[in-house]
């Protein structure tokens, strides 16, 4: 499929804001543009141009990631992935009988082929490179690099081979019917329900959710941050999907407050998965020194946890307070 201009934004390596901006001669990894629900849209309109701007997404980035030059094209991809299941979660209602349980299952598989080298990326860049510029002698870190390069590769022939196979193109071709089929819909689907009042609840219902995970934040272990976190980038996904359909006075400081906070969540996690990975390598690493090479890892990893716990708090007060603001105003 060709892909379509009208959802495309290209940015040059390293996509970091919500929208880019297309530039004359850039080239690199490849966004969707999720803007893409309007007012007087049934929900079933809605969830099919979000599904269309997904498989954009996926597929403007699949070339890239299958060179492997750029891990931000596999970032993509995840980012793809995990914004697809926000709209199959906001839309359920509006889903043709059965398609909803067979394609999140098929996500599910090609969320974790993609997942392990993401992991490993993200460790070699964010924790494991930075320790080794302060000491590229260190026998022991160089030792570790070598065996977290061996994990990477095997996991980016995982991701490689998922994308090859018949199982994704499977996928896609279930997903395009999705976006761009006359499937039935469920006798209960809200054809004529206005898009609007639609909108309102699956947002409150997103901001209920991450509120009940939040409970005794100060408190939680890695596990429930993880799960906070799953539920608070969720409900930034539904703000970004369903922005033109709210007010704009009442999303933006909700919206700035979901994504500081989504920030910090996202480093606690990936401080929690660089100490699996860690002890994942820890017997294959044998170079001289290799204890204090991970000590010195450890010691990166809590400096960047105590860090964003530092913020945590009041991140959450802020969301807090831009949420009350939210539902009330």
């Amino acid at each position: 499929m060709a892909l379509d201009d009208r959802l495309i934004r290209v940015s040059g390596a390293g996509v970091r804001r919500e929208h880019g901006e297309l530039r004359a001669g850039e080239t690199g990894p490849v966004k969707a543009d999720y803007r893409v629900v309007e007012p007087g849209m049934t929900a079933p309109e809605a969830f099919r141009a979000l599904c269309a701007a997904c498989v954009q997404h996926l597929e403007g980035n699949r070339y890239g990631a299958l060179a492997g030059e750029d891990p931000e094209y596999l970032h993509q991809m995840r980012v793809a992935l995990r914004r697809l299941r926000t709209a199959f979660a906001i839309f359920a209602d509006a889903l043709p009988p059965a398609a909803g349980a067979e394609v999140l299952a098929e996500l599910r598989w090609l969320r974790r082929a993609l997942g392990g080298a993401r992991d490993w990326d993200v460790f070699l860049a964010g924790t494991l490179n930075p320790v080794l510029a302060r000491h590229p002698r260190h026998a022991g870190l160089r030792a570790f690099r070598a065996a977290c390069e061996e994990h990477s590769h095997r996991a980016r022939g995982t991701a490689q081979r998922a994308l090859e196979s018949r199982r994704y193109y499977a996928l896609m071709r279930s997903l395009r019917t999705l976006s761009y089929g006359d499937a039935p819909l469920p006798p209960a689907a809200p054809r004529r329900q206005p898009i609007e009042r639609h909108a309102q609840a699956a947002v409150a219902g997103l901001i209920v959710r991450a509120r009940k995970r939040g409970r005794r934040l100060m408190r939680q272990d890695a596990t429930k941050l993880h799960r906070l976190r799953k539920a608070v980038r969720r409900l930034r996904y539904g703000l970004l999907f369903l922005a033109a359909l709210l007010p704009e006075r009442r999303v933006r400081p909700l919206a700035g407050a979901v994504e500081a906070l989504q920030e910090s969540l996202g480093t606690l996690n990936d401080c929690a998965v660089g100490k699996t990975l860690i002890a994942r390598v820890r017997a294959e690493a044998r170079g001289r020194e290799r204890r204090k090479a991970r000590k010195l890892l450890a010691k990166r990893l809590k400096a960047a946890r105590s860090a964003r716990r530092g913020e945590l708090e009041a991140q959450w007060e802020a969301f807090r307070t831009a949420e009350a603001a939210f539902s009330y105003g």
